[in-house]
């Protein structure tokens, strides 16, 4: 059961990793209409400390490092932040799972999280595997005006344990990570 879960988190998140600046990729929803994967965002931002398997102080920001819009996590809760950019020629891509955050929650404190990291191309997959492993000091959240259900999420985080590869040996601390994100939530809240 778990196997099955990682592997469809990793199709998930692998058609999330293709925003880029050109229009996003589409497939056809059941209504016929075509339903975007990863929509890239206008705005957004990641710095973090990375330590082991991949070694490297991020400084990303948009427009010059693609974002995709964050949106709910397919269980329903909480959110998901999505980041793309390039360590050593390497594309990466950084999955910050936000448990239990609410719409329009603001000034929460020790939120739990988990953070998976894709190096796309070398076929590398990192998951801390839980939200025990990492929490956000702090986290903010403002709507933006005019765009219902859309807010600006900034938080603060750290992880306790690494991320360890899925299928091979090798693991990534982040050590530390602030995010700023747009983030999309239904627009009629259960």
């Amino acid at each position: 059961m778990r196997t099955a879960a990682l592997a469809a988190s990793a199709l998930l998140v692998a058609a999330c990793g293709h925003a880029d600046t050109s229009p996003p990729s589409a497939a056809p929803s059941s209504a016929g209409k075509p339903e975007l994967l990863c929509a890239p965002a206008p705005e957004g931002s990641l710095q973090a400390r990375l330590q082991g398997g991949i070694d490297a102080e991020l400084d990303w920001s948009a427009p010059q490092t693609p974002q995709c819009l964050g949106g709910t996590r397919p269980q329903g809760d909480g959110v998901r932040l999505v980041y793309k950019g390039e360590v050593d020629g390497t594309p990466l891509l950084i999955v910050i799972g936000v448990a239990t955050l609410a719409r329009g929650t603001t000034d929460a404190r020790n939120v739990p999280a988990n953070v998976t990291l894709v190096r796309e191309g070398a076929g590398a997959f990192y998951s801390t595997q839980g939200d025990d492993k990492c929490a956000l000091d702090e986290v903010r959240q403002e709507p933006v005006a005019g765009q219902a259900g859309r807010y600006r999420v900034s938080a603060r985080g750290y992880c306790t344990q690494p991320a360890r590869a899925l299928g091979g040996d090798g693991s990534v601390l982040v050590t530390r990570f602030d995010a700023q994100a747009l983030v999309d939530y239904p627009r009629d809240p259960p």
